[in-house]
């Protein structure tokens, strides 16, 4: 794992909270579940978050309803403890996304929230794909999701647009938008995930 700089450690740990990791209240130390089958991917986080506490940081398998998974949990740092206040509305504990927290993502930390919660899909005519679509299955209120699209066009000159799916909003866009993101991301995705961005880079 390269060295990272304290700002792209930072970027890389939003990206991570904007995904699936959670900070915990009260101890506010970072927790992150996958699924089994994405214990190389958890590893890849746990040796970034290594150089945050700059000491070893197991991933323990748990039994995830009855499927098997991988968990970590960090010690302490004053990082989480900053993040916790703006990532989480009290007393109720919800997630919430702000310009602030989006402000402090690098192309490290969209990488991590991407492959936490994007996906790519082709469409296909007469057995042929004539178009892709990328997804950040973000699942927050429509007016987060607003702000998660300003921040990407006034700073990355990306366009997403909403997509209500099963009644819960999220983000979506082309095959030209998304071969851009594609780009910007791909230094930073791991092998097990590639399967995420390849489609878009050929």
């Amino acid at each position: 794992m390269d060295l990272v700089s304290r700002r792209s450690l930072r970027a890389a740990v939003v990206g991570m909270v904007l995904g699936d990791a959670h900070i915990r209240p009260k101890r506010c130390t970072l927790a992150i579940r996958h699924s089994a089958r994405q214990k190389a991917y958890l590893h890849y986080k746990a040796e970034i978050l290594e150089q945050l506490q700059k000491a070893p940081i197991r991933v323990f398998p748990f039994n995830n309803s009855g499927y098997p998974g991988v968990r970590v949990e960090t010690q302490r740092r004053p990082l989480y403890r900053r993040l916790r206040r703006l990532f989480y509305e009290e007393p109720t504990g919800r997630k919430h996304v702000t310009r602030k927290v989006l402000d402090y993502l690098d192309p490290r930390g969209i990488a991590i929230w991407y492959m936490d919660d994007g996906s790519v899909s082709a469409k296909r005519r007469n057995g042929k794909v004539h178009a892709y679509e990328l997804t950040l299955n973000t699942y927050i209120p429509r007016d987060e999701n607003e702000l998660i699209i300003r921040y990407f066009a006034e700073t990355w000159d990306l366009r997403f647009g909403l997509n209500l799916s099963k009644g819960n909003w999220r983000l979506r866009m082309g095959t030209r938008q998304a071969r851009r993101l594609a780009q910007l991301v791909a230094p930073y995705i791991v092998p097990t995930m590639r399967y995420k961005v390849d489609p878009l880079l050929v």
